[in-house]
């Protein structure tokens, strides 16, 4: 009972942190030289919102793949259900997963186990997809950017470990089991109902059969994952062309993956707040790039994460599962 209320000021003290550093960058660079280049960009900025809205519809239906066809959402569902979850992971720590049980809402309650193995999966396939991404952003970097090599290695080192531990956990999956702890996580978000050792065990059941199951779609889930993230990575790359620097892909590209590389050190932290800032900005004098106005692109990602979160309610008071769902599920 006393862990949770020291886990929520642990929350609050890590996103004030995070707010006094992203003031202590802004103030460091300069408010005007931020605030000048936002007033030219003008209501065009609209348009930073397309690579994350994109990259969030694809990312959406790797998990839906994972699913019994009799139980899966529809189209509109899934990526519904996606953004839902990616705006609470953005607001909540917990290595970027606690958002995730969001989308069980627009599943039959019989089909939760089944949905949380699924979810699982997904996001161990999200994980490989990353760091391949942030792996060819090291391969990038060292060929086309005069990044400092000490910088190249450790992110090439960051993605192998990604990989490397993502195995390893789905390892542990398979031999430990992952219902109960999980469905601890799934009943804060959803309900007693999930607090029984016979969800637990479905959960397992349900996870066995995803990893033993055909590669195929594990490996079309990595690649999926892998287009989404790199369509955000645009994002970058866009919002520094609308703040008019020239820049080349080769550098905006290598900049878009830092965030992977951070958040493997600082999940905790609810959307790397202040962490992100600084390195971005250490990363683009490293780049030869204007810190101060990769800052101001960092903040106009702040920016879109706000406009999506603020939709969430909207999102979530979508989330039911369709007759045929239901009727599936009952079958």
């Amino acid at each position: 009972m006393r862990a949770r209320p020291r886990a929520s000021w642990l929350r609050l003290i890590f996103f004030a942190v995070g707010v006094a550093m992203v003031v202590i960058f802004v103030r460091r660079v300069g408010l005007r030289e931020i605030v000048t280049p936002l007033r030219n960009v003008g209501p065009r900025v609209l348009w930073l919102l397309v690579p994350y809205a994109i990259g969030t519809t694809i990312g959406a239906f790797p998990w839906a793949w994972l699913l019994s066809p009799r139980v899966r959402p529809r189209a509109l569902g899934v990526v519904l259900g996606r953004f839902a979850a990616s705006s609470a992971n953005s607001l909540l720590p917990f290595f970027g997963l606690a958002g995730e049980p969001s989308r069980l809402l627009w599943l039959p309650r019989s089909a939760r186990a089944e949905g949380l193995a699924a979810i699982v999966v997904d996001r161990a396939l999200y994980n490989a997809g990353s760091a391949l991404l942030l792996l060819g952003g090291a391969i990038v970097a060292f060929l086309a950017t005069p990044l400092p090599r000490l910088l190249v290695g450790a992110a090439a080192v960051t993605a192998i470990v990604m990989l490397t531990v993502t195995v390893a956990l789905c390892w542990m999956a398979l031999r430990l089991g992952v219902g109960r702890g999980t469905a601890t996580l799934l009943r804060r978000f959803l309900g007693e109902q999930y607090a029984g050792a016979e969800f637990g065990r479905a959960v397992d059941g349900a996870l066995l059969t995803l990893i033993r199951g055909p590669r195929a779609r594990l490996w079309l889930g990595v690649s999926c994952h892998f287009l989404s993230r790199a369509a955000i990575a645009l994002e970058v790359y866009l919002g520094l062309r609308l703040l008019h620097v020239s820049v080349g892909l080769a550098p905006a590209f290598v900049l878009s993956v830092v965030p992977i590389a951070l958040s493997v050190f600082f999940s905790s932290i609810p959307s790397l707040l202040g962490v992100q800032e600084g390195a971005q900005t250490l990363v683009a004098s490293a780049l030869l790039l204007n810190p101060a106005l990769v800052l101001t692109v960092v903040l106009l990602q702040r920016g879109r994460q706000l406009f999506f979160s603020l939709l969430m309610p909207v999102f979530l008071g979508s989330a039911r599962p369709s007759p045929a769902q239901r009727e599936g599920a009952g079958g």
